[in-house]
């Protein structure tokens, strides 16, 4: 998203985008974010300052059972855009992401790496289609949300000596 400064009055002003977001998912395919963007601008003598809002839905797979579903992922985040002067430079260096200074004569600023990040760091690592999700059977794969497991149920060798003793009893 880019941003012209030089549009923008010098009041407050509301901007809304829409934008597709282009991530590897956990399982290395291409996904994509559908995003809604609202920027609020407020011009204050040669700075901006920028809260953004970010809303966005987007199709993966179950991290448990890997039917797909839908995941929205909300957040916002703020910067600061400083141009500079004709007497201090091409640009300013700074140790703050969140503040950026414009070299001089320039009036549009990409907004598309902070976007990016925000919206991947507010992605869970595992992603369910809903809370009690049971998952597939290790022994069969079967979907445990839609069907029974195939498998013989497994007996723990540990219990071995208290099954021979339970069974000796009840003789």
């Amino acid at each position: 998203m880019i941003l012209d400064l030089e549009k923008l009055s010098s009041d407050t002003q509301l901007v809304a985008a829409d934008e597709a977001v282009r991530f590897d998912d956990v399982d290395g395919a291409e996904n994509r974010i559908n995003c809604h963007i609202e920027l609020t601008v407020r011009k204050i003598a040669e700075s901006f300052f920028i809260h953004a809002d970010l809303s966005g839905v987007f199709t993966t797979r179950c991290h448990k059972c890997l039917e797909p579903t839908e995941h929205r992922v909300e957040t916002s985040f703020e910067i600061v855009v400083k141009k500079a002067s004709a007497d201090t430079g091409a640009r300013e260096v700074s140790g703050d992401d969140d503040l950026i200074y414009l070299p001089a004569g320039e009036d549009q600023i990409s907004l598309d790496q902070h976007i990016y990040e925000n919206l991947i760091v507010n992605i869970p690592m595992q992603i369910f289609c809903s809370d009690d999700c049971k998952g597939l059977c290790p022994g069969c794969g079967a979907n445990l949300n839609h069907e029974e497991c195939k498998c013989a149920p497994e007996s723990d060798p540990r219990w071995d000596a208290l099954r021979k003793l339970k069974d000796t009893s009840s003789e």
